[in-house]
């Protein structure tokens, strides 16, 4: 198997893709060597392809008519970006944009349909996909809209453990990569809040230690569960 299609088999909605399909979507990608600052697209814009991120990091957010910006997710790599209009004929719903240098491979619009129309196979695992990424979309707003900042960043390093965390004794090792002004802008406060919901969570046990962007966190499930109103 090539290296690109390697790096496919990674991407959530390419999970468990043959090898032979994965090969024909890796000679289709365009690869792309980008600096911080990037605008992938702006939202509103016409959908021309999906983006998966190799090296660095894209921010995805939505701007409030009074210019609030409101991010939504910061993907890393082997993360999707882009994947829900490619299905609706829709514009891209949000803006995306290199936070740092990063590289990406671009797949077009035209040839991500031909495959999803024409391979089962494909067409399950994007659906397979998209049922997480609509749960973590339905998990955002509750978070957004009922939970204190402090819940709200327990949430946040829940999914990051679960998606990245190593286990370290009873607990779960993270690298955060993210300033606290980035973890402010994901769960839509400011940077003097988070560094206090910070201070809160190490109180209460569920950050047990911090070096840096390294922390060590109590496991996931104890973090919603205290979020959610569980927890001590």
């Amino acid at each position: 198997m090539s290296a690109l299609a390697a790096l496919l088999r990674n991407v959530p909605i390419f999970d468990g893709l043959g090898d032979a399909v994965l090969e024909r979507l890796a000679s289709r990608c365009v690869p792309r060597a980008v600096g911080a600052g990037f605008m992938l697209f702006h939202a509103g814009e016409r959908c021309t392809g999906l983006y998966v991120v190799l090296e660095g990091r894209v921010r995805i957010y939505r701007t409030s008519p009074d210019g609030r910006e409101q991010t939504l997710a910061v993907e890393g790599p082997g993360r999707p970006v882009a994947e829900l209009p490619l299905f609706d004929g829709g514009p891209y719903p949000a803006t995306a944009v290199t936070t740092a240098p990063s590289r990406l491979m671009f797949l077009p619009r035209g040839e991500f349909e031909h495959a999803f129309r024409t391979d089962p196979d494909v067409a399950a695992s994007v659906v397979r996909a998209l049922g997480v990424r609509l749960r973590h979309m339905v998990q955002l707003v509750e978070t957004l809209a009922f939970r204190d900042v402090a819940a709200r960043l327990a949430m946040l390093l829940a999914d990051h453990a679960e998606r990245r965390g190593q286990p370290e004794g009873d607990g779960v090792a993270l690298d955060l990569e993210r300033t606290q002004e980035e973890l402010a802008a994901e769960i839509g406060t400011a940077r003097e809040s988070v560094s206090r919901a910070m201070k809160q969570l190490k109180v209460r046990g569920l950050i047990r230690k911090q070096t840096g962007m390294r922390l060590l966190l109590a496991p996931a499930e104890r973090l919603r569960a205290w979020a959610r109103g569980g927890g001590e």
